[in-house]
Formats: structure tokens, sequence, C-alpha cells
């Protein structure tokens, strides 16, 4: 088995608002890689934000030079896609889906 080929779940790096992914998938996970300012961070289904809304992550922990990533798992259908929208929110995560 090839784990690069034959692994489930896709990695896309969010850094701003943006689509991380187009048509129906099953969004597994969103990982907070890293944060300098806080705020709030969406996540739709949907390729903006007029779809249905799934998550709000409140982002407030404090700025840090070294940051711990925090997993979020949802295991969830997307029907059209996904979009993550941030608000005050500068930083990185990643979203996993399949």
């Amino acid at each position: 088995m090839d784990p690069v080929t034959s692994f489930g779940w896709n990695p896309v790096n969010v850094v701003a608002s943006a689509i991380a992914r187009t048509g129906k998938c099953i969004m597994h996970s969103v990982v907070l890689n890293g944060v300098t300012a806080v705020g709030d961070v969406a996540i739709y289904d949907g390729v903006d934000n007029t779809g249905t809304l799934i998550a709000t992550l409140n982002v407030r922990t404090a700025v840090a030079v070294s940051f711990q990533g925090v997993p979020f798992m949802y295991d969830c259908k997307m029907e059209t896609g996904i979009y993550v929208e941030f608000t005050a929110f500068t930083g990185n995560l990643t979203v996993m889906w399949g």
C-alpha cells in the first residue's frame, strides 16, 4: 500500500477566506495551526458565505510565537463544497476532506 495515494484525506492549507473544496465531499477535520490575530472562522457547506453554516470557531487564544495545533473533528457530508471565512482572525489552518 502506498501511503501517499491510499490515504483517504486530502489537506488544504487556508490562510485567508477562501474555497477549500468545490463539490461533494466529507469534511473530516479542521486543524488550527497558528494564530496571528484572534477572531472567528466560519465554515460553510458552499462556495461562499451564503451556504449552510456548519461550524464557527471562536478563536480567542492569546497570540504566541509557539503554537500547538488544535484539531476539530467533523466527519460530515458537504453537498456543495467547503468555504472558510475569516472574520478578524489571522492565522493558518488545514482543512482535511475526502
